[in-house]
C-alpha cells in the first residue's frame, strides 16, 4: 500500500511539474499507477524490494527513487538488505534515474527545485518503511 501511493505521488509529481505537452518518461501516470509500472524500471524496482521483510532496523536502508528536473531523487523507498539484492537494486535506481533525467531533458520539464530531505527507514511490522526525513545539516 506505501509503494502505490508514493507510485502515486511519483506521477503526480511528474504531471504538476509538465512544462509543456505529453512526454515520454518513464513515470507512469495516475491512471496507470498500479499495472503498467510492473513492465517498466520502476516496477522492476519494486519487484526487486518486494514486501522489504525484516526483522530489525539495522536490514532497512533507503532508496532514492527518479529525478528532478532541478536535480535530486523525485522520492524515496525502503528496502531491506535481508531480501534485496542491493546491487541489483542501486543498478535499476541509477537506470531509473537516467531515463527521468533524459526524459526531463527532451521535455524541457521543470521543477519546484525543492530539496527532497533524505527520510530515514526502519522496521515496522517486519517491514521495512520509510519514517520522518533526517535532520538536515546547517
Amino acid at each position: 500500500m506505501r509503494q502505490l501511493a508514493i507510485l502515486i505521488l511519483l506521477a503526480c509529481t511528474a504531471c504538476a511539474t509538465r512544462a509543456d505537452g505529453p512526454s515520454s518518461t518513464p513515470a507512469p501516470a495516475p491512471a496507470e499507477a498500479s499495472a503498467p509500472a510492473a513492465s517498466g524500471t520502476l516496477g522492476q524496482i519494486q519487484a526487486l524490494i518486494g514486501k522489504a521483510e525484516c526483522s530489525s532496523d539495522s536490514q532497512c536502508q533507503v532508496l532514492p527513487i527518479g529525478a528532478k528536473a532541478c536535480g535530486g531523487p523525485a522520492s524515496h523507498l525502503a528496502y531491506s538488505t535481508a531480501k534485496t539484492d542491493a546491487g541489483a537494486l542501486q543498478a535499476l535506481a541509477e537506470r531509473y534515474k537516467t531515463e527521468q533525467q533524459a526524459g526531463n531533458q527532451r521535455s524541457g520539464r521543470m521543477s519546484n527545485c525543492m530539496v527532497l530531505p533524505t527520510p530515514t527507514a526502519s522496521c515496522r511490522a517486519n517491514t521495512c518503511q520509510l519514517g520522518e526525513a533526517a535532520a538536515a545539516v546547517r
